[in-house]
Protein backbone atom coordinates (compact mmCIF):
# COMPACT_ATOMS: atom_id res chain seq x y z
CA UNK A 1 0.00 0.00 0.00
CA UNK A 2 0.83 3.68 -0.35
CA UNK A 3 2.99 4.93 2.51
CA UNK A 4 1.15 7.82 4.44
CA UNK A 5 -2.04 7.45 3.00
CA UNK A 6 -4.03 9.40 5.41
CA UNK A 7 -2.15 12.28 4.20
CA UNK A 8 -3.71 12.21 0.81
CA UNK A 9 -6.91 11.44 2.68
CA UNK A 10 -6.38 14.66 4.81
CA UNK A 11 -5.39 16.74 1.66
CA UNK A 12 -8.26 15.79 -0.74
CA UNK A 13 -11.28 18.57 -0.19
CA UNK A 14 -8.22 21.45 -0.47
CA UNK A 15 -6.48 19.69 -3.04
CA UNK A 16 -7.65 21.25 -6.45
CA UNK A 17 -7.79 24.54 -4.99
CA UNK A 18 -4.62 24.75 -3.49
CA UNK A 19 -2.75 23.48 -6.44
CA UNK A 20 -4.90 24.33 -10.24
CA UNK A 21 -7.00 27.59 -9.06
CA UNK A 22 -4.01 30.07 -9.27
CA UNK A 23 -3.14 31.09 -12.62
CA UNK A 24 0.11 29.56 -12.97
CA UNK A 25 -2.40 26.15 -11.52
CA UNK A 26 -4.54 26.96 -14.54
CA UNK A 27 -1.57 27.11 -16.76
CA UNK A 28 -0.63 23.78 -15.78
CA UNK A 29 -3.38 21.87 -15.88
CA UNK A 30 -3.85 22.90 -19.24
CA UNK A 31 -0.85 22.09 -20.80
CA UNK A 32 -0.93 18.57 -18.84
CA UNK A 33 -4.82 17.89 -20.78
CA UNK A 34 -2.88 19.21 -23.53
CA UNK A 35 -0.40 16.69 -23.52
CA UNK A 36 -2.70 13.87 -22.52
CA UNK A 37 -5.24 14.64 -25.44
CA UNK A 38 -2.15 14.67 -28.20
CA UNK A 39 -0.50 11.78 -27.24
CA UNK A 40 -3.92 9.22 -26.46
CA UNK A 41 -5.29 7.74 -29.54
CA UNK A 42 -8.69 8.36 -31.03
CA UNK A 43 -9.61 5.12 -30.58
CA UNK A 44 -13.01 4.30 -28.08
CA UNK A 45 -11.39 1.66 -26.00
CA UNK A 46 -11.90 1.89 -21.91
CA UNK A 47 -8.81 4.07 -20.42
CA UNK A 48 -7.65 3.62 -16.88
CA UNK A 49 -6.33 6.47 -14.43
CA UNK A 50 -4.19 5.08 -12.19
CA UNK A 51 -3.87 6.96 -9.19
CA UNK A 52 -7.48 9.43 -10.34
CA UNK A 53 -7.56 11.43 -7.04
CA UNK A 54 -9.94 13.77 -7.74
CA UNK A 55 -10.86 13.34 -11.36
CA UNK A 56 -8.76 16.04 -12.66
CA UNK A 57 -8.54 13.67 -15.81
CA UNK A 58 -11.17 11.24 -15.66
CA UNK A 59 -13.87 13.30 -15.64
CA UNK A 60 -12.45 15.91 -18.48
CA UNK A 61 -11.78 12.80 -20.80
CA UNK A 62 -15.06 11.36 -20.07
CA UNK A 63 -16.64 14.43 -21.20
CA UNK A 64 -14.60 14.45 -24.46
CA UNK A 65 -16.48 10.80 -24.68
CA UNK A 66 -13.96 8.97 -23.41
CA UNK A 67 -15.18 5.61 -21.38
CA UNK A 68 -12.83 5.66 -18.07
CA UNK A 69 -12.30 3.62 -14.99
CA UNK A 70 -10.01 5.63 -12.40
CA UNK A 71 -8.63 3.93 -9.40
CA UNK A 72 -7.30 5.41 -6.37
CA UNK A 73 -6.14 4.11 -2.68
CA UNK A 74 -7.52 7.52 -1.12
CA UNK A 75 -10.98 7.11 -0.05
CA UNK A 76 -11.46 11.03 0.51
CA UNK A 77 -10.10 11.89 -2.99
CA UNK A 78 -12.74 9.10 -4.54
CA UNK A 79 -15.36 11.63 -2.71
CA UNK A 80 -13.73 14.38 -4.45
CA UNK A 81 -13.69 13.06 -7.81
CA UNK A 82 -17.17 11.29 -7.28
CA UNK A 83 -18.78 15.25 -6.46
CA UNK A 84 -16.98 16.22 -10.23
CA UNK A 85 -19.05 13.16 -11.65
CA UNK A 86 -22.00 14.16 -10.06
CA UNK A 87 -21.68 18.42 -11.04
CA UNK A 88 -20.53 16.72 -15.22
CA UNK A 89 -23.26 14.17 -14.98
CA UNK A 90 -20.64 11.92 -16.32
CA UNK A 91 -20.37 8.30 -16.38
CA UNK A 92 -17.08 7.16 -14.72
CA UNK A 93 -16.22 4.11 -12.80
CA UNK A 94 -14.45 4.73 -9.92
CA UNK A 95 -12.30 2.07 -7.72
CA UNK A 96 -11.17 2.02 -4.28
CA UNK A 97 -7.71 0.14 -4.62
CA UNK A 98 -3.78 0.20 -4.57
CA UNK A 99 -1.97 0.51 -8.26
CA UNK A 100 0.49 -1.95 -6.96
CA UNK A 101 -1.86 -4.89 -7.50
CA UNK A 102 -4.78 -3.74 -10.25
CA UNK A 103 -7.94 -5.32 -9.75
CA UNK A 104 -8.58 -5.79 -13.41
CA UNK A 105 -8.38 -8.68 -16.22
CA UNK A 106 -5.79 -9.03 -18.47
CA UNK A 107 -5.44 -7.09 -21.74
CA UNK A 108 -9.17 -4.95 -21.10
CA UNK A 109 -7.84 -1.30 -21.70
CA UNK A 110 -6.80 -0.02 -24.72
CA UNK A 111 -5.04 2.79 -22.88
CA UNK A 112 -3.60 3.65 -19.43
CA UNK A 113 -2.45 7.16 -17.88
CA UNK A 114 -0.41 8.34 -14.81
CA UNK A 115 -0.33 11.97 -14.59
CA UNK A 116 1.50 12.96 -11.43
CA UNK A 117 1.41 9.93 -9.33
CA UNK A 118 4.51 7.53 -10.02
CA UNK A 119 6.77 9.27 -8.13
CA UNK A 120 4.85 8.43 -5.03
CA UNK A 121 4.67 5.05 -6.14
CA UNK A 122 7.17 3.14 -4.01
CA UNK A 123 7.39 -0.03 -6.21
CA UNK A 124 7.48 1.20 -9.88
CA UNK A 125 8.73 -2.15 -11.19
CA UNK A 126 5.44 -4.03 -9.72
CA UNK A 127 3.10 -0.76 -10.61
CA UNK A 128 4.39 -0.88 -14.21
CA UNK A 129 4.33 -5.08 -14.34
CA UNK A 130 0.26 -3.89 -13.14
CA UNK A 131 -0.04 -1.87 -15.96
CA UNK A 132 1.73 -3.92 -18.53
CA UNK A 133 -0.83 -6.87 -17.78
CA UNK A 134 -3.81 -4.85 -17.45
CA UNK A 135 -3.06 -3.06 -20.98
CA UNK A 136 -4.46 -4.34 -24.57
CA UNK A 137 -1.26 -5.63 -26.12
CA UNK A 138 -2.17 -2.56 -28.94
CA UNK A 139 -2.62 -0.61 -26.64
CA UNK A 140 -0.69 2.67 -24.73
CA UNK A 141 0.38 3.90 -21.49
CA UNK A 142 1.24 7.82 -21.04
CA UNK A 143 2.95 8.52 -17.66
CA UNK A 144 4.87 11.40 -16.78
CA UNK A 145 7.85 11.69 -14.67
CA UNK A 146 9.86 14.50 -12.69
CA UNK A 147 12.65 15.23 -14.10
CA UNK A 148 16.30 16.02 -11.99
CA UNK A 149 17.76 17.01 -14.99
CA UNK A 150 15.87 20.59 -15.21
CA UNK A 151 15.88 24.07 -13.00
CA UNK A 152 14.59 21.77 -10.08
CA UNK A 153 17.90 20.37 -9.65
CA UNK A 154 18.22 21.75 -6.33
CA UNK A 155 14.71 20.94 -5.09
CA UNK A 156 14.87 17.05 -6.47
CA UNK A 157 18.45 16.49 -4.74
CA UNK A 158 16.64 17.43 -1.56
CA UNK A 159 13.24 15.45 -1.93
CA UNK A 160 15.52 12.40 -3.45
CA UNK A 161 18.18 12.52 -0.22
CA UNK A 162 14.80 12.88 2.58
CA UNK A 163 12.57 10.83 0.08
CA UNK A 164 9.35 12.78 0.91
CA UNK A 165 7.73 15.31 -0.60
CA UNK A 166 8.80 18.73 0.72
CA UNK A 167 6.62 19.78 3.85
CA UNK A 168 4.40 16.74 2.97
CA UNK A 169 4.50 13.20 5.11
CA UNK A 170 4.25 11.61 1.28
CA UNK A 171 6.78 9.35 -0.44
CA UNK A 172 8.71 10.71 -3.21
CA UNK A 173 11.69 10.55 -5.55
CA UNK A 174 12.48 12.15 -8.92
CA UNK A 175 14.25 10.83 -11.81
CA UNK A 176 17.10 11.20 -14.96
CA UNK A 177 15.88 10.96 -18.89
CA UNK A 178 18.22 7.58 -18.53
CA UNK A 179 16.67 6.07 -15.86
CA UNK A 180 13.20 6.62 -16.99
CA UNK A 181 14.30 4.75 -20.02
CA UNK A 182 15.90 2.17 -17.99
CA UNK A 183 12.37 1.66 -15.96
CA UNK A 184 10.24 1.48 -19.26
CA UNK A 185 12.45 -0.80 -21.06
CA UNK A 186 12.62 -2.88 -17.82
CA UNK A 187 8.90 -3.19 -17.78
CA UNK A 188 8.87 -4.29 -21.43
CA UNK A 189 7.78 -1.46 -22.36
CA UNK A 190 9.27 0.69 -25.94
CA UNK A 191 9.33 4.52 -25.85
CA UNK A 192 7.08 6.03 -29.23
CA UNK A 193 6.59 9.74 -28.21
CA UNK A 194 8.02 12.13 -25.51
CA UNK A 195 6.51 15.35 -24.80
CA UNK A 196 8.17 18.28 -22.26
CA UNK A 197 6.19 20.41 -19.38
CA UNK A 198 8.70 23.01 -18.23
CA UNK A 199 7.21 23.27 -14.81
CA UNK A 200 6.64 20.80 -12.72
CA UNK A 201 4.66 22.09 -9.85
CA UNK A 202 2.38 24.92 -9.79
CA UNK A 203 4.28 27.89 -8.38
CA UNK A 204 3.03 31.35 -7.23
CA UNK A 205 4.29 33.25 -10.15
CA UNK A 206 2.61 36.56 -11.04
CA UNK A 207 0.80 37.26 -14.54
CA UNK A 208 3.60 38.13 -16.28
CA UNK A 209 5.99 35.33 -15.75
CA UNK A 210 3.21 32.93 -16.06
CA UNK A 211 2.67 34.52 -19.80
CA UNK A 212 6.62 33.84 -20.25
CA UNK A 213 6.17 29.86 -19.23
CA UNK A 214 3.44 29.56 -21.77
CA UNK A 215 6.20 30.66 -24.49
CA UNK A 216 7.92 28.42 -23.17
CA UNK A 217 6.17 25.51 -22.86
CA UNK A 218 4.64 25.59 -26.14
CA UNK A 219 7.93 25.91 -27.57
CA UNK A 220 9.92 23.14 -26.15
CA UNK A 221 7.17 21.07 -25.43
CA UNK A 222 8.26 18.72 -28.73
CA UNK A 223 11.73 20.15 -29.49
CA UNK A 224 14.89 18.89 -28.21
CA UNK A 225 14.96 20.88 -25.06
CA UNK A 226 11.70 18.85 -23.69
CA UNK A 227 14.62 16.85 -21.85
CA UNK A 228 15.40 19.65 -19.63
CA UNK A 229 11.90 20.27 -18.77
CA UNK A 230 10.12 19.63 -14.97
CA UNK A 231 8.15 17.20 -16.03
CA UNK A 232 8.69 14.65 -18.79
CA UNK A 233 5.42 12.85 -20.08
CA UNK A 234 6.02 9.67 -22.35
CA UNK A 235 3.44 7.36 -24.41
CA UNK A 236 4.68 4.06 -24.17
CA UNK A 237 3.49 0.44 -26.39
CA UNK A 238 4.51 -3.12 -25.12
CA UNK A 239 7.73 -4.12 -26.75
CA UNK A 240 6.48 -7.24 -29.01
CA UNK A 241 8.49 -9.87 -26.76
CA UNK A 242 6.52 -8.56 -23.95
CA UNK A 243 2.97 -9.35 -25.98
CA UNK A 244 2.87 -13.10 -25.13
Amino acid sequence: MYEKVPEYNNGAEAYDKSRFFSICGKHLDYMHKRIIRSLLSSSGRIILETGVGTGRFSVWLSEKGFEVVGIDISKEMLKQAKRKIQISNVLLNLVLGDVHFLPFKKGIFGNCICINVVNHIPEINQFLKEVKYVIDPKGSFIVNFPNIQSLYLPVYIIINLIKRALFKEIYSRWFIPTEIRFLISSAGFIIKEIKGCAIATPLPFGDKLVKVIQRVNFSIENSRLKLISGSLFYKVHLAPRARD
